[in-house]
């Protein structure tokens, strides 16, 4: 609806205005650079209904938080059989609850969306209401731009009348700048949305990508579970020999293969080694803790390495990643990156799976400790050394479980780390560098 003063005015008076035509095409202008998006309409959702989601989350979270003091008391304990059946039936079973803990986290995220695209349709509505007011303006600006400053002195039986008439037009002006200012708030308004938006699609597919993880970590545990008391038959004697043959023998430890998974790249545990204490010796990160996130980070599906920088990198990095490949004598067209999944963008390289931006922003700090300059994202130990980094900046280098198990966390979900919903990745990460350091300590005799 046209606001009531507005009428007024347009009734009361006729406007002479300084340079009309340049002003109606001004408005003419703001008006087409206005991004309108279509107006949505969904069912509201309660608010008990987003209560009860709530409770169920942290109903979860309360049982997940059980077993996972009750998995890490068991690592604690001396290495059998049943400590370590014991450990992945837990792991399991938590894995289990995660996944409904993803779910509920996947309906509550959705709710979200739903609002936030309500709020793009109330912004919709106001700008709706404020272009039908500078319609009616233009109109008026158009009309009185046809009539000349004696016809409309003639017309007014006073001068009392034509200064009244000049007094509402320059309030209508002032009102008028009020309105064109409002349209820019409001479009700027719905690009913030828009902006909060996309992040929250990034989430979903995030924790889609955290569901399917967990969904084969369980099978993972199960065969593992499977395989083991297949060899042991079930005896803690068996199970003895096995772990002292095993232990004693390094080289076959060594020479265990270690993948990244979907980039490429193959390695003996003890090449990948090297390189992890090359990072470690510069950073201070625990060997097995920067492998652990490296296997886990190339291994959340098959989109990794398979993408191209042209259409599945964000447009903000593309720039980046060009001068990156450019300073290294590469062709940006041959250089793997990885797929940008259903929604969200791709656009991440190497080892470390930085962004083009990210890797810039440590581009510096990796060159003074690697000596490479410039540094190589796809360079083992420049990637290596680039995620001990950021992982150290995060304080991995305090080489506690709490602190190893936050820097986990940063890496994977940044300002949202502490959302419950992204622990799964943080508990994985610190299990496998767990598995991880039993193999390093028997290479080194310990």
């Amino acid at each position: 609806m046209i606001d009531n003063l507005f009428k007024n005015f347009l009734k009361r008076s006729k406007a002479i205005f300084q340079k009309k035509p340049l002003l109606a095409r001004v408005f003419f202008v703001i008006l087409a650079s206005i991004i309108l998006l279509p107006s949505f309409s969904f069912a509201k959702i309660s608010e008990q209904q987003r209560e009860d989601l709530k409770k169920k989350l942290q109903e979860i979270q309360n049982k997940i938080e059980v077993y996972n003091g009750q998995i890490r008391q068991k690592q604690n304990d001396a290495v059998s059989l049943q400590r370590e059946v014991g450990i992945l039936d837990a792991q399991a079973e938590q894995a289990q609850l995660e996944i409904q803990q993803t779910e509920l986290a996947i309906n509550q995220l959705n709710m979200e969306i739903d609002d936030r695209v309500q709020e793009m349709s109330g912004y919709q509505e106001k700008i709706d209401s404020k272009k039908e007011i500078l319609a009616e303006c233009l109109r008026a600006i158009y009309e009185y731009d046809q009539t000349s400053l004696s016809e409309i002195i003639l017309t007014k039986d006073s001068f009392s009348d034509f200064f009244n008439a000049m007094q509402s037009i320059e309030s209508l002006q002032t009102e008028v700048q009020g309105i064109v200012n409002d349209l820019n708030s409001l479009k700027k308004g719905i690009e913030d949305q828009k902006s909060a938006l996309e992040d929250q699609r990034n989430d979903q597919s995030a924790l889609a990508m955290l569901q399917q993880a967990q969904r084969r970590f369980i099978e993972q545990q199960e065969q593992k579970k499977n395989d083991l008391l297949q060899q042991t038959k079930g005896q803690e004697a068996i199970f003895k020999k096995l772990m002292d043959k095993a232990n004693s023998d390094v080289a076959s430890i060594k020479n265990q293969l270690y993948k990244l998974d979907d980039v490429g790249v193959s390695m003996t545990f003890q090449e990948a080694l090297n390189h992890a204490e090359f990072a470690a010796s510069k950073t201070g990160v625990r060997p097995a803790f920067l492998l652990a996130i490296l296997k886990k980070e190339t291994s959340w599906g098959t989109n990794v390495g398979t993408g191209s920088w042209r259409s599945d990198m964000k447009e903000r990095d593309q720039d980046d990643f060009v001068a990156i490949c450019r300073e290294l004598g590469f062709d940006p067209d041959l250089m793997p990156v990885s797929r940008k999944p259903s929604y969200g963008w791709g656009g991440a390289m190497g080892a470390a799976q930085f962004l083009p931006s990210t890797w810039r922003s440590y581009q510096q700090q990796i060159a003074q400790l690697t000596g490479h300059n410039p540094p190589n994202p796809w360079s083992l130990d420049d990637a290596f050394t680039a995620a001990a980094i950021k992982l150290g900046n995060n304080g991995a280098n305090q080489k506690t479980y709490n602190a190893e198990w936050k820097a986990a966390m940063l890496y994977f979900a940044g300002s949202r780390w502490n959302n419950p919903v992204y622990s799964f990745y943080g508990n994985s990460v610190m299990g496998f560098a767990a598995a991880l350091q039993v193999d390093i300590d028997a290479i080194n005799g310990r």
